[in-house]
């Protein structure tokens, strides 16, 4: 049982310095800074490639979670595909639950710059306990817009950074 969002946003720079830029895991936890915690490829440069998994300390909806990922497919500079477990604890690590997770980050030219977009699912177990948690997630919690609100902020930082670094003067 799927919760799915999608945030975009076009940026003044080519694909290849947004992907630069945004796979730098220095980058990814600044982008949300209140719900990214560190992240890490298992690559020897940090950087992701195809197969390579990741680890990331962060926040949804403001429930802590850890995720361990890989990335299942990836075309430089266009397309990068994220699957993942994450791990949410609860009373303190005595039960935890565990939701699949992914997404989809493309890169696309347009006209007026690239389109950046990320595309985020969460699949909660189609189970009494799994229709409980979704239905927790996304009306107690207001999930999905929270959801919407973590990924599309990211996007807004990138921007904000890639189109203020094309515009600061070079000594």
């Amino acid at each position: 049982m799927y919760v799915t969002d999608k945030a975009k946003i076009v940026i003044e720079a080519t694909p290849e310095e947004i992907w630069e830029y945004v796979t730098d895991p220095v980058h990814w936890t600044a982008s949300n800074p209140e719900e990214h915690y560190g992240l890490e490829y298992d690559t020897p440069d940090n950087r992701p490639r195809e197969g390579a998994t990741f680890h990331q300390h962060e926040e949804v909806a403001g429930i802590y979670a850890d995720l361990h990922g890989r990335f299942s497919y990836i075309d430089y500079p266009n397309v990068a595909v994220w699957t993942g477990m994450a791990y949410y604890p609860f009373l303190r690590g005595l039960v935890t639950v565990r939701i699949p997770e992914g997404g989809t980050i493309r890169l696309e030219e347009t006209e007026d710059g690239t389109r950046m977009s990320h595309a985020v699912w969460m699949d909660f177990p189609n189970n009494r306990r799994g229709r409980f948690l979704k239905w927790l997630f996304t009306t107690f919690l207001d999930g999905k817009a929270k959801l919407y609100d973590h990924t599309n902020k990211e996007l807004v930082f990138f921007k904000e950074r890639l189109e203020s670094d094309a515009t600061t003067p070079t000594s």
